[in-house]
């Protein structure tokens, strides 16, 4: 059974009718505003810090968030389907995060899409970490640094783990994946079973991988769906975080399969009653904020 909390969030979505007719700008516009407007009080945590990051011929915004000495960090890397998202509507979820882990958390804010197809927030990502790791003294970290994101940030964060293991360069301590979108899927049972009716649909997942890629090619790339890289041995830990009713469920648990078969430490955490989104949800949800709890809990074993 989901979760009742999730229910006026799904009656909600139900009576929005069909997001992929709006135009993406406005569709962003919308669902930026609607994030925002569901955060509740600002979780209190010791030191909020904004930064600039100049990457090549372009500069992303960051946002450090720590509440302990820690000296290691989490880059988180936000959710939205690839068009929508930024620091802003994922500051009380990282405040959380900090609080509850005792991490450093660097959330960054990567190019969207359609305006910026494929490759350039995968390309975001992977500078973002490189850029941080070789200028820790400027974050205050003197400790490893691991990668995280939900849904279309997760995805970010697994496909720069990969790259960073193609190129024989330092790779992040952890992966920490809330329900990643890892791999073009129409067949799966999750995906024919939880394409209607909870939040996010199976049309939307196809209507925003399509606003992601440049064309067909770009589907098969490991980059933007990591589940076809032909070799994840060598990768990092991984923390998974799936939910039963999700439609990207099963590709998810695969890639959990998949790492293990790889010799690479997975542990996997299926959220029973969840759906799709589920961890930004941890204002609404007893059973989702406990869920992010446990994870960030977890955090300070891998950093």
């Amino acid at each position: 059974m989901v979760d009742p909390d999730f229910k006026p969030l799904i009656e909600l979505s139900e009576s929005a009718g069909d997001v992929t007719e709006i135009e993406p700008a406005m569709l962003r516009e919308f669902l930026n505003e609607s994030s925002l407007n569901s955060q509740g009080e600002k979780i209190a945590i010791k030191e909020v810090k904004d930064y600039k990051i100049k990457l090549n011929n372009r500069t992303i915004n960051a946002r450090m968030y720590s509440n302990s000495n820690s000296k290691s960090a989490l880059i988180y890397y936000h959710g939205g389907g690839f068009i929508f998202g930024n620091i802003e509507t994922y500051d009380n979820f990282c405040r959380f995060i900090a609080k509850e882990s005792g991490i450093k958390i660097i959330s960054i804010e990567y190019r969207l899409a359609p305006e910026n197809k494929f490759p350039d927030a995968f390309n975001d990502a992977f500078d973002s970490f490189n850029y941080i790791n070789k200028n820790r003294e400027n974050f205050g970290i003197e400790g490893k640094i691991g990668v995280g994101g939900d849904s279309a940030g997760a995805n970010l964060a697994a496909a720069l783990c990969l790259k960073c293991k193609d190129i024989k360069t330092e790779m992040p301590a952890v992966q920490l994946l809330f329900y990643p979108n890892l791999a073009p899927d129409n067949f799966s049972r999750s995906f024919l079973e939880y394409g209607e009716g909870y939040v996010i649909t199976a049309k939307m997942i196809r209507h925003f991988g399509n606003l992601y890629s440049r064309n067909m090619e770009d589907f098969i790339n490991s980059y933007f769906s990591p589940m076809v890289s032909d070799d994840l041995s060598g990768l990092p830990p991984a923390i998974m975080i799936t939910n039963e009713y999700d439609p990207l469920r099963d590709p998810e648990e695969a890639y959990i399969k998949k790492l293990r078969e790889s010799r690479v430490s997975a542990v996997g955490i299926r959220g029973i009653g969840m759906i799709h989104g589920s961890a930004t949800d941890f204002e609404i949800s007893e059973a989702a904020r406990n869920i992010v709890k446990m994870v960030s809990r977890l955090l300070p074993d891998y950093l």
